[in-house]
């Protein structure tokens, strides 16, 4: 399950936006710039524009930011610049492009640190600290925010106090300490409901949420996400809005309310769209793309999985592209495409595998990070004291090797189990898809063929034997009655053979309905019993039928076998009825592309520009079209006509 979205609390002006909407103060921004004030005046303009604009347009951001940087250079005025620097870093956070938020971030933490800025310092470290955070570095984000904290409390600012506190809480989330989270943003949120601090109130409610979430309490979850969407449409922070939105449709979908959950997540995503977040929109096209996996729209779940797996594997978000890629292996496996299947399976272990030397390669980074500081200590205490012995060189080079040894032999040690571990988890969880997959396909099949034959069983037993029986009472009747009047007696025989044809069309469908495939071979020995009974009535008919050996496996569906049957017995009773043809050709061959299939008459044929087709002609047309086909006829006077039907090798 997706759990949502943890939005952190960012240092960006010290103008209060609580009761304000965002773009009423756009509006009057731009009208005060249109009043031509003066220099430091509209470098302040384009200033609190890119902070409001954050809000909801990242690109309208980004474009007065550029401005203020320009304007606030000219100026030479610091304390601006580092302002400029802090709102544009903010702006590339809420992006999701931490690389350059980072970047401006510590822009601003140069110039404030000139300045002596401890408070403007302060700040910055915990947005540093919310960089940290997303890019896993956990240890970093906590001693930033430490460090904030330690000032925040020393200066008795209970405002900022709190919205460190509502980090921290984050952090233990991430490390999933569960009841330390609870307790940190439980108290924060209690100090801003008692301050009304909305704007506040829209993002913790929302982490607060995902504490719930994660310890299983969708009840409270979906009370606190409740609480952060009517907080944040109270101050027009669309992030926090399309967060909540995000959140509370992950729990509708786990509760199986498809309908409900999709619902959300599209309101979700017009809502970040708005922003122009690009890992936020490539999150929520993830979401989505699993919520289509779960109500079997593959086709929709696979187009939105391809078009957010470019992102990912560009930025690196590893953890989303293992989710990708596992999905994606799934759609493929339902959508029965086993090449793409095998192809996101191989991409599947390389990015296990790379995740698992990275996790091992930082774990070596970091022990031998503390082996250099240990060895710089002692080389320090060494040249101050000036009292170690050889002896005591030896003993620690001793030392220094068994540690080495020993690190990497349990370095070996670890990634062979955990190599080990994951190849047969993956092997297991491969053979149980393959399992569950034939099964079901198996069941499937398996109604299908009983469907089929209850309906062909009904059609024999009920219409076939109605059938039957009017033939009966006809010959019958003929039988009993000496009929002198030959108009009835042609009308009886009429209503008599349009009956048994009538059976014969029924046998005919009932055998494609018992088959769920049916072969080249299957038509041959349709189409020559066919053929055999054309022979009977039409002696003077030569008839040749041929089938190429090589293509009497290849199998259609019931409907495409039946309707190809259909089509070549309406072609050679038109041959038989109208053409007066004395030989008939039907051959069925391969070509490099397709199947070739012609039905050939060497009859009076006729001018296809000066003829209009009847149904039989435009029937047999439909028919091929259905099932993926073409069909051509082509005819003149006295040369005979020759029907062609082009088919994909199945």
């Amino acid at each position: 399950m997706e759990k949502g979205l943890v939005l952190f609390f960012l240092f960006l002006i010290s103008i209060s936006v609580r009761a304000q909407n965002a773009q009423n103060v756009i509006d009057g921004l731009k009208k005060d710039l249109k009043a031509n004030p003066d220099a430091k005046r509209t470098a302040t303009i384009y200033s609190d524009l890119t902070w409001y604009y954050s809000k909801i347009d990242i690109d309208s951001a980004l474009h007065y930011g550029g401005k203020a940087a320009v304007e606030s250079k000219k100026l030479n005025d610091s304390t601006l610049m580092a302002q400029v620097y802090s709102d544009i870093g903010a702006v590339y956070f809420i992006k999701g492009d931490f690389v350059n938020s980072k970047t401006n971030y510590l822009s601003a933490y140069k110039i404030r640190k000139l300045r002596n800025d401890q408070k403007g310092l302060a700040k910055i470290n915990n947005n540093l600290a919310n960089i940290y955070e997303k890019t896993h570095q956990y240890k970093q984000a906590m001693t930033s925010f430490l460090e904030a904290l330690a000032y925040f409390e020393n200066t008795k600012d209970e405002k900022n106090t709190s919205i460190i506190k509502g980090n921290i809480g984050l952090i233990h989330l991430k490390l999933k300490n569960y009841p330390k989270a609870l307790q940190y943003i439980s108290d924060v949120i209690q100090y801003q409901e008692k301050n009304d601090f909305k704007e506040e109130l829209c993002v913790s409610c929302l982490n607060l949420g995902n504490v719930y979430l994660h310890m299983q309490d969708t009840i409270n979850a979906l009370k606190f996400y409740d609480k952060s969407v009517k907080a944040c449409t109270a101050v027009g922070n669309k992030k926090g809005i399309s967060s909540g939105f995000n959140n509370i449709a992950s729990i509708k979908s786990e509760q199986k309310k498809s309908k409900d959950a999709l619902a959300l997540y599209q309101k979700s995503k017009e809502v970040r769209e708005e922003l122009n977040s690009n890992l936020d929109k490539a999150n929520f096209d993830l979401n989505l793309a699993l919520e289509f996996a779960r109500n079997k729209k593959y086709e929709k779940a696979k187009k939105l999985l391809l078009t957010t797996k470019p992102f990912f594997e560009q930025t690196n978000h590893n953890e989303k592209l293992q989710k990708n890629y596992k999905s994606l292996i799934t759609v493929y496996a339902y959508l029965n495409k086993p090449d793409s299947v095998d192809y996101y399976l191989d991409k599947l272990a390389v990015l296990n595998e790379q995740l698992l030397l990275s996790k091992v390669e930082k774990q070596t980074t970091e022990l031998e990070t503390k082996y250099q500081t240990e060895k710089k200590e002692r080389l320090l205490q060494k040249s101050k004291a000036e009292i170690a012995t050889r002896e005591l060189e030896i003993r620690k080079k001793e030392t220094q090797f068994l540690i080495l040894g020993l690190i990497s032999l349990a370095l070996l040690i670890i990634v062979y189990l955990v190599y080990r571990q994951q190849k047969l988890k993956n092997k297991q969880q491969e053979q149980e898809f393959e399992l569950k997959s034939a099964i079901a396909k198996i069941e499937t099949q398996n109604k299908l063929q009983e469907q089929r034959l209850d309906i062909s069983r009904d059609l024999h037993d009920n219409i076939g034997s109605q059938l039957t029986f009017i033939i009966s009472s006809v010959d019958n009747i003929k039988y009993a009655f000496d009929i002198q009047n030959d108009k009835l007696d042609s009308k009886l025989s009429g209503i008599s053979n349009f009956a048994k044809s009538t059976i014969i069309e029924l046998r005919d469908t009932i055998w494609a309905m018992n088959k769920s495939e049916i072969t080249f071979e299957d038509l041959q020995a349709r189409i020559h019993n066919f053929i055999d009974k054309a022979q009977e009535a039409k002696e003077n008919i030569q008839f040749n039928f041929e089938v190429n050996h090589s293509l009497k496996k290849i199998k259609f569906t019931s409907v495409e076998g039946m309707n190809l049957y259909r089509t070549i017995q309406e072609a050679i009773n038109n041959s038989i009825k109208y053409a007066n043809a004395r030989s008939i050709a039907i051959s069925i061959q391969p070509t490099e592309i397709d199947v070739l299939i012609t039905i050939i008459d060497d009859g009076k044929g006729f001018e296809i520009g000066n003829t209009e087709f009847g149904n039989g002609i435009n029937n047999m047309r439909k028919r091929i079209a259905d099932i993926g086909g073409l069909f051509d006829i082509k005819s003149s006077v006295d040369k005979g006509t020759a029907i062609s039907i082009k088919l994909e090798k199945h």
